[in-house]
Formats: structure tokens, C-alpha cells, sequence
């Protein structure tokens, strides 16, 4: 089934998986030789995810072989808040060019708000090394203001906007993505189209609100997709939210600035990261006038009237409150 890929945070991650992994690597660095720095430690607690997983590479004069570093290695992760603590299982993973590493995992929930400590240590070293972080906070309801349109006489395409406020949410997020989904064949699977852009956002009365351009976004979509050809189901905007540790130095992720040892990590006895993130999803379906100001078709237009349990409908007078969602983990 065609899914939207909530790709945004992914260059992120492989950026901040290579300045660590450099750091940890490199024995010229004369911190890396301190005996107080026992490994790098690298990994997103994800929200969305059912499983979690952590990257650990050992530091030491020389660079030991993975499977030296795999023996007397432990991972345990405590929720603060509960007190739970679970220890992680181990493996080593072969990328695609070769490149072996040491990463724990665990089937664990990740809970807004929960602070989670994540320890790793070694019955050969005295130290542990330990990281903590605290997950985003879950946003108590998303609004979606009626669609404000203007324009669209002589078969010209409209000009509009709709606001879409994540209410609860106080911090810039990392990103917002907007998709489409179509039908592009009765009884097929639906088909997302993510925009290449985001949409205009700002801080609004204790929540974040999202602008949506409906002419842009209308004129993009012909650039992707056949509009005219396949109904158009429904809209989704997604926000992604960091916890807020997860602000490189300077607010840039500049790979020259992080691959110095320590410049962006919160790890004691060690160097790397570990944050936190999730991914809140609002889906809505846009009034009729919206479908005809912006000339999509409505399903009922290709095959028919049928009946599609779907995401409520916009209202075209007053603001609608839709479900919140954790987006699926990738």
C-alpha cells in the first residue's frame, strides 16, 4: 500500500549517526583517550515506534573488532517517572557498504512527557555512561478552521487558506509535512502525495498553528499527480516535535561543528546523543465548496455515490476539532 514516509527527520539522524561515529573513531582526539570516556552513544527514542533501538560504539585506544565490542556490554533504560527498568538486547547490524555496528533494542512505548535514562556500562569499567531524555508533550486536540477562499470565477483556480492549529504544543516543531490522498482505482489502495514544501507555521494562543495554501498547494499537486483523473479522499498535516535537548549549536546541524568531540551531546562519560521524538497527525476531508472551488473530484464523481469511512469533514462555518494521531513508525 502507497504510504506517505515521514522522511523529514531521516537526514537528521544518518548526519548525526556519522559525526558521532566519526568522533568515537577518531584516536587523535585526545578527550576520545581520557578514561572517563567510555563510549558513544547514539539514538532517537521514537514515539511512534513500538521498538527502540540505540547505537553503541566502545571507545578506546584503538578501535576493538565488533564482536570484541558485543562481549560484557549491558543497556538498560529506566523511566524516571515510573521507575520501570528494562534491559535491552543486542546485535550487530551490517549496513549496505559493509559497515558493522553494535545496536541494542527494545519493544517499548515511548509515553509524552516520561524521562527516560538510558545507561550503558561494562563489568571491565568503572564508569558508567548514561544519557538522559524527556519525550515531546502530546498535543490535547487539533483544530481545523473553515477554509477562507476567494477567486476561482472563469474557471481560473481559486485562491484560499486553512489554518490547522496543534493545540498544546509550545515549542517550534522540526518540521510539518502536508500530503493529499487519492483513490486512483476503485477498490485500490489509496495513494499519498507528500508536498515538497511546508506549509507557513508560527506559534498561536498556546498551540502551533499550520497555514495551509490551497492554490499552492493545488497547482503542485498537477505537477505530481493526474487531479483531474483520480478523487481526491482526503487532506493530513503532520507535525514533527523534538524534545528539547535536540537543538544543535547554533540551531544548524553543520557536520564540521558536530564532528567535534562533545560540541553536541548529552552523554556523560561519553560522547553522541540521545533525544527523543513524535510525529502528530491530523487528518480532515474539505467541504464541497472546496472541492469545487479547487476542481477536485469527489469519489462519488468517478464511481459513484459510495459510502467511505474516512476523517471528518471540515465545516464551512466554524472550526471542527478532528483526532490526534501518533503517525505509524517507519
Amino acid at each position: 500500500m502507497p504510504r506517505f514516509c515521514t522522511s523529514s527527520l531521516l537526514p537528521v539522524v544518518a548526519l548525526l549517526g556519522a559525526v558521532l561515529l566519526l568522533s568515537a573513531c577518531e584516536d587523535t582526539v585526545d578527550p576520545i583517550l581520557e578514561s572517563n570516556r567510555n563510549f558513544t552513544l547514539f539514538g532517537t527514542l521514537d514515539m511512534n515506534r513500538d521498538t527502540q533501538f540505540v547505537r553503541v560504539v566502545p571507545i578506546r585506544p584503538r578501535l576493538l573488532p565488533t564482536d570484541e565490542q558485543q562481549q560484557n556490554i549491558t543497556l538498560v533504560s529506566t523511566d524516571l517517572v515510573s521507575g520501570e527498568q528494562r534491559t535491552w538486547e543486542d546485535s550487530l547490524l551490517t549496513f549496505a557498504d559493509g559497515t558493522r555496528a553494535l545496536v541494542f533494542y527494545e519493544p517499548l512505548r515511548i509515553r509524552p512527557e516520561r524521562t527516560y535514562r538510558i545507561e550503558v556500562s561494562s563489568p571491565e569499567l568503572d564508569l558508567v555512561t548514561s544519557a538522559e531524555t524527556t519525550a515531546p508533550v502530546l498535543p490535547t486536540a487539533v483544530t481545523v478552521f473553515p477554509a477562507e477562499v476567494t477567486g476561482g470565477v472563469g474557471g481560473a483556480v481559486a485562491r484560499g487558506t486553512q489554518r490547522v492549529v496543534w493545540e498544546g504544543i509550545d515549542q517550534e516543531p522540526y518540521a510539518i509535512d502536508v500530503w493529499y490522498r487519492f483513490l486512483t482505482a476503485e477498490g485500490a489502495d489509496f495513494t499519498d502525495v507528500q508536498l515538497p514544501y511546508a506549509p507557513r507555521n508560527e506559534a498561536s494562543g498556546g498551540g502551533w498553528e499550520a497555514t495551509l495554501d490551497l492554490r499552492e498547494d493545488r497547482l503542485t499537486l498537477d505537477t505530481l499527480v493526474a487531479v483531474r483523473e483520480v478523487p481526491l479522499l482526503n487532506v493530513a498535516a503532520q507535525l514533527t516535535a523534538l524534545d528539547n535537548a535536540f537543538v544543535p549549536p547554533g540551531g544548524a546541524f553543520d557536520p564540521d561543528v558536530l564532528a567535534q568531540p562533545g560540541t553536541f551531546s548529552n552523554v556523560e562519560n561519553g560522547f553522541g546523543f540521545i533525544g527523543s521524538v513524535g510525529r502528530f497527525v491530523a487528518e480532515w476531508t474539505f467541504t464541497r465548496g472546496v472541492y469545487e472551488d479547487f476542481d477536485y473530484l469527489r469519489i462519488e464523481d468517478v464511481f459513484g455515490k459510495r459510502e467511505v469511512a474516512g476523517p471528518p469533514t471540515a465545516s464551512p462555518d466554524a472550526p471542527i476539532r478532528v483526532p490526534v494521531r501518533l503517525a505509524p513508525g517507519e
